[in-house]
């Protein structure tokens, strides 16, 4: 296996989160995933607590900052701009979203993490709304309906197909402004 880097450590640490939850992020089982020693972890890392911080980062960067970064470059048009949110979030990767929101509840650290991320997708998503609506008393109610609407049909059971989370959303999205 050729030399591995802090990047495939990180996505390691990912899969290990999607497929096996908390338990199953540490240095000994993420190398058992790589098929090297637990050795080969610390040449990266000085604990998990630094790998941890990477994940959050990585699904900071890929589920919240490149998707509103691309909506402010791309789209001035409001409804161009919630359109492609919309589609963001029903292309979400709803594992890793799942598995970092259960992770909250056991780790002060990604608890802090998606509290913070949460109030940065809050406002975003309610700037917009009070935007399109004309009414910022009523853009966060608007904005708070449509996130907590997202991320209960993440949690949903059965889990929603990628179309009923669309579907979903889209539902959402024709009552809100109506």
């Amino acid at each position: 296996m050729s030399k591995l880097s802090k990047h495939d450590w990180v996505s390691a640490g990912i899969n290990q989160l999607k497929e096996h939850g908390p338990a199953g992020v540490s240095g000994e089982k993420i190398a058992r995933r790589l098929d090297v020693t637990r050795g080969s972890f610390y040449h990266h890392f000085r604990s998990v607590d630094e790998l941890v911080k990477l994940m959050l980062e990585f699904w900071e960067q890929t589920q919240t900052t490149d998707i509103l970064n691309r909506s402010n470059q791309d789209y001035e048009d409001l409804n161009e701009k919630m359109t492609m949110l919309l589609e963001s979030a029903w292309n979400t990767d709803a594992d890793l979203e799942i598995a970092i929101r259960q992770w909250a509840f056991t780790n002060a650290t990604v608890r802090q993490h998606v509290e913070r991320i949460d109030q940065i997708r809050l406002g975003y998503i309610s700037a917009i709304y009070s935007q399109l609506v004309n009414d910022p008393k009523r853009g966060p109610k608007l904005g708070k309906i449509a996130y907590y609407g997202l991320l209960g049909a993440l949690h949903a059971w059965p889990r929603f197909t990628k179309n009923r989370l669309r579907d979903t959303i889209l539902e959402i999205q024709e009552i809100l402004t109506e």
